[in-house]
């Protein structure tokens, strides 16, 4: 009974407090909403873009002398298509043989380019040459249209130039050559070309090596290549198939970047046929060289 008396006072009350409170309520949203208002009155205007033009001058001689030449004082421009010239002497050893019914030889490989970033002429030199008892040995140069198709990939093409000699004896041949030379993922240096020569001979060598640097000096390059004949090539001892693995290790200390002397181990095994004829002719079909040489680049 008393408790369904006490309900009209409360909801007396409440609407008491309700009429209190609207007006403050109502009073505060509109303050706010003048503030916002006199916030975006206040508010700078956005500012119009206008060309600086000198204190003199109209827009057509600013545009004049914008378009004219620098003056004479003036720095040279960043040329981007200019000629570059390299040359790198990979190898220029002496090789000990191991065995003493191989003949010791001095044996260099080298390579440069002179061109642009992407268009150079590539030139690459290698060989052999005994002079202790006979004097024999062998040499081969390509010369080679280069082009950048990749950030770190060149193909290459052109003629290789061999020659072979033993004493007054003397044989050359000429072949075509198609190269692909780069770095691959992990900086593996690789180089594979492709020789088409003149009697219609297929022969394809590969190379790959990698720089390990034990210091900023000290570096430990292994290296290794290989040989295959597309058919037997009897006046140059080459069976069909896989003709030749080389293993090659090399320390060197650079004393400058372009200046390394080296010490090193190499070993060449003849393989497949080309191992049989090797055999058929009473020479060995695996050599083992040490290695003392140079490294030049400049």
């Amino acid at each position: 009974m008393s408790s369904h008396n006490s309900r009209p006072w409360k909801v007396v009350v409440l609407a008491v407090l309700m009429a209190f409170a609207a007006p403050a309520w109502a009073q505060d949203h509109v303050m706010h909403g003048e503030s916002a208002a006199h916030h975006n009155a206040s508010a700078p205007p956005a500012p119009e873009f206008e060309p600086a033009i000198p204190e003199g001058m109209t827009l057509e001689e600013v545009l004049d002398v914008a378009g004219s030449p620098p003056p004479g004082d003036f720095p040279e421009p960043l040329v981007d298509d200019k000629t570059y010239a390299f040359f790198l002497l990979e190898q220029l050893e002496y090789r000990v043989a191991a065995d003493n019914n191989t003949a010791d030889h001095l044996g260099w490989e080298a390579q440069g380019w002179i061109g642009g970033d992407f268009n150079k002429f590539w030139w690459k030199n290698e060989g052999e040459a005994v002079f202790d008892g006979p004097d024999e040995g062998e040499t081969e140069t390509d010369l080679l249209y280069s082009r950048l198709i990749t950030p770190f990939w060149d193909f290459q093409a052109g003629v290789q130039y061999a020659g072979e000699w033993h004493g007054n004896d003397y044989e050359d041949r000429w072949s075509g050559v198609i190269a692909l030379q780069g770095l691959a993922p992990y900086k593996f240096e690789l180089d594979s070309s492709l020789y088409i020569s003149e009697h219609g001979d297929i022969t394809i060598e590969m190379e790959a090596e990698y720089d390990l640097r034990i210091t900023q000096r000290l570096v430990l390059q292994p290296r290794a290549g290989m040989g295959f004949a597309f058919q037997d090539v009897s006046e140059r001892g080459l069976g069909a198939g896989m003709t030749d693995v080389t293993l090659d290790l090399r320390l060197r200390y650079e004393i400058k970047r372009g200046f390394a002397p080296y010490l090193g181990v190499r070993s060449r095994f003849l393989v497949g046929e080309t191992g049989n004829m090797a055999e058929a002719r009473g020479e060995d079909s695996d050599q083992v060289f040490f290695l003392a040489g140079v490294l030049l680049a400049f």
